[in-house]
């Protein structure tokens, strides 16, 4: 279904179709009373069904990582328990820094399918400095660091879609953003410095190309040449997401206005959505070095899970609203 319209008669121009409905399939039930967690799909079949004993005082830090193969538990601020199929936990890992100045509750990220898994700790006090640290987990269920210093924070750890690549951005006052880039392995492949606040990457298919993007900055690297392809302002609504389109030289930003205040994060998925009024997509041509835009036609549309922009072959794809939509 089309959604109404395509941009002129300009050969990098890119149409916008509509495929469908993207709302997330894992429901999670905490049963307190009878010490049970339950994850099922969207229909109600039960897929895990887990004995839990909850402690006697709330847990602040509790979540529940609902997934079909394998769901994950954190507890106790830094603590992560891994369910398997039958509902049995298999697996129990602290990501704790045993810092005595302290520390946030740590967090989890990890692809749709769950098969690349980073726990990290975002913020963790030393004395006078602030610190993070990051750690890999194998299927094997052993772990690999990643990153770990006393002095830059983690603003943000992103999985690719595919699980193939994890970027992990760090930050301190004073300086760029550093992202450090690396593969499902662990192994280092590169790392860029970006002069605003990253708040997205996204990876091309094969993973040469990065798009890193601020609320209103976007720039594409390299990882073969180690050398930036482009980069641009956007002016207007904040960058919702953002993804390069090698074949047509194109780095394509879609932005829209957010209302944040409705956002309340349970595991990998939205528990209250957020209504995207004025979706917008921009093209930029990086050499011909020109730049459009249109409006969606839709006046909202809500927001059903991470919103991703991947490629898939000369096509992307927008998923996390209510419907997907393909960018040709």
């Amino acid at each position: 279904m089309c959604v109404g319209w395509q941009v002129g008669i300009q050969a990098q121009d890119l149409q916008v179709s509509k495929t469908g409905n993207t709302e997330p399939s894992i429901q999670v039930e905490t049963l307190v009373a009878e010490n049970k967690i339950i994850i099922s799909d969207a229909s109600g079949v039960i897929l895990q069904q887990v004995d839990y004993t909850f402690p006697s005082n709330q847990d602040p830090s509790f979540l529940v990582y609902g997934n079909p193969s394998e769901s994950i538990i954190r507890e106790n601020i830094a603590n992560f328990l891994w369910i398997n199929r039958q509902g049995k936990i298999i697996h129990s890992e602290s990501n704790s820094s045993g810092s005595e100045d302290g520390e946030v509750v740590s967090e989890l990220a990890t692809d749709p399918q769950f098969r690349t898994q980073v726990i990290y700790n975002p913020k963790i006090v030393f004395g006078n400095s602030v610190g993070s640290s990051a750690q890999l987990i194998t299927s094997k269920k052993k772990t690999i660091s990643l990153h770990f210093s006393t002095t830059r924070q983690l603003r943000g750890v992103h999985v690719s879609n595919n699980g193939a690549f994890v970027a992990l951005v760090t930050a301190q006052n004073g300086l760029d953003d550093l992202v450090k880039i690396f593969d499902r392995y662990g192994n280092s492949i590169t790392q860029w410095e970006f002069s605003q606040p990253v708040e997205g990457v996204e990876f091309s298919q094969d993973g040469r190309y990065h798009t890193l993007f601020s609320g209103g900055r976007v720039g594409v690297y390299d990882s073969y040449t180690s050398q930036r392809v482009g980069s641009s302002s956007v002016r207007g609504n904040p960058i919702l997401t953002a993804a390069y389109l090698p074949s047509k030289s194109t780095i394509a930003v879609i932005t829209a206005d957010v209302d944040e205040s409705l956002i309340q994060q349970t595991g990998l998925k939205l528990s209250v959505y957020p209504t995207v009024t004025d979706l917008e997509l921009h093209q930029i041509n990086i050499v011909e070095r020109r730049i459009s835009k249109q409006k969606f036609k839709i006046l909202d549309i809500k927001q059903y899970a991470p919103i991703n922009l991947s490629q898939k072959g000369d096509f992307l794809l927008l998923t996390g609203l209510a419907s997907e939509f393909v960018l040709r």
